[in-house]
């Protein structure tokens, strides 16, 4: 395979515990579908609560490594970072982009166990407010 941008042979490297192919000139990386997922659950485990990959996508000018077509680009889970990707093969991440989706992972991680906390207190808060005995002390205010 060859980079998108360079066209010099993608070379194996291990990033982030995973086996990927690598340009030694920009070190941009070649990424199977399974290979970003694994990338993704390093940061963030919970599959159900990843939300959309992507919904809209936009023309570039890169061509698949794997099969020389045109690829298209997205914004990584509605991010700032935009990602080429072919329907069929994979992810083309330009340098450290790698860490930036492990980056972005960890934090929608911790949003979403800072939101469903913030849910289950409230949830707590509203069987208190619901109970007989909230309401008789209410009463007694009043």
């Amino acid at each position: 395979m060859e980079c998108p941008n360079c066209k010099v042979a993608l070379s194996k490297q291990t990033r982030h515990g995973l086996q990927v192919e690598v340009c030694p000139s920009c070190s941009g990386m070649w990424m199977t579908p399974l290979e970003l997922d694994q990338l993704e659950n390093e940061g963030f485990s919970n599959e159900a609560d990843k939300g959309s990959l992507f919904l809209v996508t936009r023309d570039t000018t890169l061509e698949c490594p794997v099969c020389q077509t045109a690829m298209k680009q997205f914004d990584y889970r509605f991010y700032d970072l935009a990602v080429d990707f072919c329907t069929d093969h994979g992810f083309w991440l330009e340098k450290d982009e790698d860490d930036r989706i492990l980056e972005l992972m960890k934090g929608e991680e911790a949003r979403v166990e800072r939101d469903f906390g913030l849910e289950d207190k409230w949830a707590s808060r509203m069987r208190e407010w619901r109970s007989p005995g909230f309401f008789g002390k209410l009463k007694e205010l009043l």
